[in-house]
């Protein structure tokens, strides 16, 4: 199997400059031979799926994951919204329902249950949302907990259902009944192998394959000494303090090994436990990483940068082929 590479839109508030670079950042991509671009949500995030009709307008084959939280939008409104934006793409959407169950942020949206309660709730919506996305779905009534609907699904259309990503942190049930991707946080090999296990477990309990997905954020350079000179920087950047280097290491190499003190595998950096985790390396340590993280049982990594189109490029340039030399990607998506 195929490794599978989206790029992150960056967030930013909206405007007509914005929209521009996104445009610009989704051909880029596109000609690059990137499959995919994914769309995150968010209070301070534009709406997904405004931002993804808008960029199907201007690619032909880049897939849209478009994230959303399920407390935005009843389960038959987001059925509609994801069957418009399956027809406008031609069937390029992908759909992340994300857990927001400990983001009291949601609360605007009218948001107040409970971890249990939102545990129940997301159950219920998903039963919904897989029903009302169903190509040949009759009409039906519901009267369940958190939801009621009388006479659901009489406007649905006859298309594929979009594939479905769930987070780990919802839990290996719904992700084994429901998920086609389950995004996981590449953390420490042994808890990252014992999770993908009990969760392949559940899907197979119920009939269905699951494959795993993660987010990577790209600090990539010339030389691996540059590369870690830029995780430096992104230290100091954001005010984080690395830990203090072990005794009796030289001067000149402190600061590059309290920083890969921090490396939770060779070469993948989390400077804040829980937070965002970075590849650092060469152009071939990425590719190697990558490479690792697809043996290990991820199918698609998602990556985000600073600097836009001109990291895409660069990353098509130089770690594509080094993939592709690795049976990891079809040489007919290379352009560049």
């Amino acid at each position: 199997m195929a490794l599978e590479i989206s790029w992150r839109l960056p967030a930013s508030s909206v405007g007509s400059t914005q929209a521009g670079a996104w445009i610009q950042l989704a051909l880029a991509l596109e000609y690059a031979g990137i499959e995919g671009l994914w769309i995150d949500h968010g209070i301070d995030h534009p709406e997904s799926f405004a931002v993804a009709a808008t960029l199907c307008a201007h690619t032909k084959k880049l897939k849209m994951t478009v994230s959303i939280a399920p407390e935005v939008m009843l389960p038959a409104a987001l059925a509609a919204t994801v069957q418009s934006l399956q027809s406008i793409s031609h069937l390029r959407t992908r759909l992340h329902l994300s857990d927001s169950g400990r983001n009291s942020a949601y609360r605007a949206f009218g948001e107040f249950l409970n971890r249990d309660q939102h545990s129940e709730r997301i159950s219920e919506y998903l039963d919904l949302l897989t029903r009302l996305l169903a190509p040949y779905t009759e009409p039906f009534s519901h009267c369940g907990r958190y939801f009621q609907l009388e006479n659901a699904g009489f406007a649905s259309r006859k298309l594929s259902p979009p594939p479905l990503v769930l987070d780990q942190s919802q839990g290996s049930i719904l992700c084994g009944r429901h998920a086609d991707l389950c995004l996981m946080s590449p953390g420490p090999l042994p808890l990252l192998q014992t999770d993908m296990q009990s969760l392949r477990g559940s899907a197979h309990a119920q009939g269905r394959d699951l494959t795993f997905c993660c987010h990577l954020n790209l600090i990539m350079a010339d030389t691996e000494t540059q590369a870690w000179q830029l995780a430096e920087e992104h230290l100091q950047e954001t005010g984080i303090r690395h830990p203090e280097p072990p005794v009796g290491v030289a001067a000149i190499d402190k600061a590059f090994a309290a920083i890969k003190r921090l490396q939770i595998q060779p070469q993948l950096w989390q400077p804040v436990t829980g937070g965002p985790v970075f590849v650092v390396g060469t152009p071939s340590q990425v590719a190697e990483r990558l490479a690792s993280l697809h043996e290990l049982g991820f199918s698609h990594v998602i990556l985000a940068s600073d600097h836009g189109v001109a990291d895409v490029l660069r990353f098509a340039e130089q770690v594509l082929p080094a993939l592709a030399a690795k049976g990891l990607r079809s040489t007919e998506t290379q352009h560049v």
